[in-house]
């Protein structure tokens, strides 16, 4: 495992705030999209951009120490508010490029066995782009926006949601049951050729241990490949009770 300051910072919250920052989420366009987090049921969904680009994130985990971030999601303890049953929100980050070598970075549970073609990534992407042009269209100054299910930002539309179009593979969300690492959903990046039907590269995210990806009961989203400070405290727990039970036998063999 790689030690730095940035593993030492394992318990810092990184409050990623909107200001200064544009409230449009780059959609892929100019082949550098931008990562943004949505949440959705049956009746409206919360989305958030998460102002980072493919290449910055990516620049994120090749960095010395293991990737630890989190951003505090501007005005969701607002939509949890007003909806009736949280068990059945679904959640998944998404960022994909439409032009040159097109990546998709998406959430994940259990990916399909990478058969799926360049060509059936590349009408993904062309899905999130233009879920991510009709979020635009509605989102704030603060880079966060709620919509209702009549609304095109809805993320939870056959054309987006957690397989967008049907034709993604398998499925991309989470639930707020995974709210710790160790319950955490998958991050990974696929890549679509920029020409034929090849099959398209699948590459699970992982930076010393895998990337995982959940929402805490504090409504600060995490994208990070150590445990969260609970885990840290656990595990001290624990060893100092094997600790305290080999003084122990070591005494009453004295």
């Amino acid at each position: 495992m790689k030690f730095s300051l940035k593993t030492l910072a394992a318990a810092v919250v990184l409050a990623v705030s909107a200001t200064g920052a544009s409230a449009a989420i780059g959609n892929g366009t100019d082949g550098n999209g931008e990562l943004f987090f949505n949440i959705w049921d049956a009746n409206g969904s919360y989305t958030f951009d998460l102002n980072k680009t493919i290449s910055v994130f990516e620049s994120d985990v090749a960095a010395v120490g293991n990737i630890n971030q989190s951003f505090a999601l501007s005005n969701f303890g607002s939509f949890l508010a007003g909806v009736v049953n949280t068990s059945l929100l679904q959640f998944n980050i998404v960022a994909a490029d439409i032009s040159g070598n097109q990546r998709l970075l998406t959430t994940f549970t259990t990916p399909n066995s990478p058969t799926t073609q360049n060509n059936v990534i590349k009408s993904v992407n062309v899905n999130v782009n233009g879920f991510a042009t009709a979020v635009n269209s509605v989102i704030g100054s603060a880079d966060n926006v709620a919509v209702n299910s009549s609304s095109a930002a809805w993320a939870g539309k056959y054309i987006f949601k957690n397989n967008p179009g049907g034709i993604l593979g398998f499925s991309n969300s989470g639930s707020l049951a995974n709210n710790s690492y160790d319950s955490g959903i998958g991050f990974m990046r696929i890549d679509a050729l920029v020409t034929g039907t090849a099959r398209s590269i699948y590459t699970p995210y992982a930076d010393g241990s895998a990337v995982k990806v959940w929402v805490d009961a504090t409504n600060n989203l995490h994208i990070a490949a150590v445990p969260e400070p609970e885990s840290y405290a656990m595990l001290l727990a624990g060893l100092g009770m094997l600790g305290f039970m080999a003084r122990r036998r070591l005494n009453n063999r004295v």
